[in-house]
């Protein structure tokens, strides 16, 4: 592709020195382009690039202080499908630490240009990338539209050409087929091109294939040679992790992220999944880094949500009897800072309630008990002042903290309230019964084992639905009973895995697993339980 016609192309420029904002635009305007538009203001781009579509984006990494960088754009525009696959992104930076780096290429740029740099340079970079969308345009469309059959059919048309772009139509193509869950055909593939230079996309493929066939061995396998040749090769930390967990090994699970995180350390939803794993493995002081550095990370991006501060201040509540005083007060110095700026920037009155009681669980771990008094006396008056507009998931965080502070009574009430309000919603009755107090009584129990063994026997007759019926009865006469919890889960997994499209069951199966936290790792049925666990991984690892 010699010559490129700008006549009918739209650039997008975005960098926070007006000078240089200026310079790129006169650049763009001298390849004859039909329009140059230019911002450093992300709401700004947003609105840019919802209203038109680029063919260009010339992306600043830097775009002022307290604001969100060209990474944390160029991932909302991404998130937000608001860049076609046929769109150009060059992100031109002064940054080259291996961290920046690496943070903006997991969002996919086409180039990563350094400053100082030459206008002779970029055109080049430009009419390399033009010449392969060029070539790839109809794959990238069939991309856009969801159409994985036409992907496959044009992949094939190019590769039967020679394409110079060949290693990419059978990434992409085998893709497809994965996704398709044409297993076999996509194996082939990969098969085909494992251990080619840069066909580390083969390896993983072998490895995700594996999964499904709950090969973790070969799994791990597959994912470690990928880390072992190309550390930098961030998605194998991801996939290996997974295989861990489904392998009941969350301990190294949770040692491959943290490798991960040592060679790019700026990546939120991989800290958000670590700390999770921290928490699980009841590793709790490294939990609190991880959430402390995701709400630091979040602020300016896509991930900026209340529960980041929110589960920040929880582990280190559960934290706290570890620490020493001085490190309990420097902590919750900063989970007061986070929290108060959740309640600023996010404007949920239910938020105000849910930050209160946080802070008078952290002023009773500090042992400042008259700051714990008062801001409970606080909590409450907002709870009764906000009671109408608290949601589910606040309802329960609320209890929660009810329960922390000696208030069983208020905790009750709230859970009797949300129960009656979804008297069908077994994952919300899951977890109200878990968090009551109720006492059992010899009917209860009588009660529990009928329905237990009813359930049983729809289960074996494969009426799962009813089976699950019959064993949440049960679950309410004796809701700690563990063999009804198994039993319920072993039926809610079964059943979604003979129908996907019943969502609830693998979201109370959710609930229900973390109820098993004090089982005894010597008892049968924690066994029972970890086979069960991975299983429900297994099932939703894929599930999106």
């Amino acid at each position: 592709m010699a010559n490129i016609d700008y006549g009918d192309k739209r650039f997008l420029v975005v960098d926070n020195i007006k000078q240089s904002r200026d310079t790129l635009k006169i650049f763009a305007y001298s390849l004859g382009v039909l329009s140059v538009d230019t911002s450093y203001h992300a709401p700004d781009i947003m609105n840019l690039c919802e209203t038109n579509s680029y063919d260009v984006v010339l992306l600043g990494y830097d775009l002022g202080e307290n604001r969100k960088n060209g990474q944390q754009v160029l991932e909302e525009l991404r998130s937000k499908n608001l860049l076609t696959r046929r769109c150009i992104v060059i992100m031109i930076t002064a940054e080259v630490s291996q961290a920046m780096v690496l943070a903006a290429l997991e969002h996919k740029p086409d180039e990563y240009l350094v400053k100082p740099y030459t206008i002779k340079d970029l055109s080049a970079r430009l009419s390399r990338c033009f010449e392969k969308k060029h070539a790839m345009a109809g794959i990238y469309q069939a991309l856009d539209n969801g159409d994985r059959k036409q992907v496959i059919h044009l992949c094939r048309e190019h590769i039967a050409e020679n394409t110079p772009y060949k290693l990419e139509c059978l990434g992409i193509r085998s893709r497809q087929h994965f996704e398709l869950k044409e297993y076999e055909q996509a194996k082939r593939i990969y098969k085909a091109y494992l251990g080619t230079p840069n066909c580390q996309w083969a390896a993983i493929g072998m490895g995700k294939i594996a999964m499904i066939e709950q090969d973790y061995f070969n799994a791990e396998r597959y994912f470690s040679a990928v880390i072992d040749d190309n550390p930098f090769y961030l998605s194998a930390y991801d996939w290996l992790a997974k295989v861990q967990q489904l392998n009941s090994q969350p301990e190294k699970a949770e040692e491959t992220l943290e490798n991960a995180l040592l060679v790019s350390p700026r990546s939120v939803s991989r800290l958000q999944k670590y700390a999770e794993l921290c928490i699980n493995n009841n590793n709790l002081d490294k939990a609190t880094t991880a959430l402390s550095k995701t709400n630091d990370l979040a602020y300016h991006s896509i991930h900026k949500k209340p529960e980041n501060a929110i589960q920040f201040a929880e582990a280190l509540i559960d934290h706290a009897d570890d620490l020493s005083e001085f490190q309990i007060r420097r902590l919750n110095n900063k989970a007061f800072a986070v929290l108060g700026e959740m309640t600023r920037d996010f404007q949920a009155n239910e938020l105000k309630v849910i930050a209160q009681f946080l802070m008078a669980r952290l002023h009773k771990k500090a042992k400042d008990d008259s700051l714990a008094k008062s801001a409970l006396k606080e909590a409450e008056r907002l709870l009764d002042v906000y009671k109408n507009v608290i949601t589910i998931d606040g309802s329960f965080k609320i209890a929660r903290s009810l329960i922390a502070m000696q208030r069983r009574g208020k905790a009750e009430l709230l859970l009797e309230r949300l129960a009656q309000a979804h008297p069908d919603n077994m994952e919300i009755l899951s977890e109200v019964v878990a968090m009551s107090d109720r006492p059992i009584s010899e009917q209860d129990k009588i009660a529990a084992q009928t329905a237990l063994e009813v359930g049983v026997s729809l289960y074996k007759a494969k009426h799962y639905t009813l089976a699950i019926d019959k064993l949440n009865q049960a679950l309410y006469h004796f809701p700690n009973h563990i063999g009804v919890k198994l039993n319920l889960l072993q039926v809610l997994l079964v059943s979604y895995e003979t129908n996907n499209e019943r969502i609830e069951d693998i979201r109370q199966a959710r609930v229900l697993i973390k109820q098993f936290n004090e089982l005894s790792p010597d008892s049968e049925s924690y066994k029972r339980f970890l086979k069960l666990k991975s299983k429900y991984e297994a099932l939703n690892t894929f599930r999106h």
